[in-house]
């Protein structure tokens, strides 16, 4: 009987151990902003190594970053919070949200 609360209290530990951090990003909402942090790193690179010194707009960063899965409204806010930082700028004025363009700011990469 000892033996079996034992091995109970055990197994218990154990599953409390390895559950607590998914547990924990559930409940505080931790997983959606890891996942927008992803594609937001992966616009990035995208614009730091593939279009080097090119003006990308939002629809052609949607197609090619994420081939058309992602909303374009959702690209597009992911885009200004890059900008927030100061890591790409927004060359263009057009009220447009798909053919808003896009550029990597080298001179706040070089001042990292």
């Amino acid at each position: 009987m000892i033996l079996y609360d034992f091995l109970l209290v055990t197994i218990g530990i154990f599953i409390g151990v390895i559950a607590a951090d998914p547990l924990k990003k559930l409940f505080t909402g931790q997983y959606k902003e890891e996942i927008r942090q992803k594609k937001r790193v992966k616009l990035l690179l995208y614009l730091r190594e593939e279009a080097e010194g090119k003006k990308v707009s939002t629809r052609e960063l949607c197609e090619t970053v994420f081939r058309g899965k992602e909303h374009i409204d959702t690209v597009h806010k992911l885009l200004e919070d890059i900008e927030e930082t100061g890591l790409i700028k927004s060359v263009s004025t057009t009220a447009n949200v798909e053919e808003k363009k896009w550029a990597f700011n080298k001179q706040k990469d070089r001042q990292r």
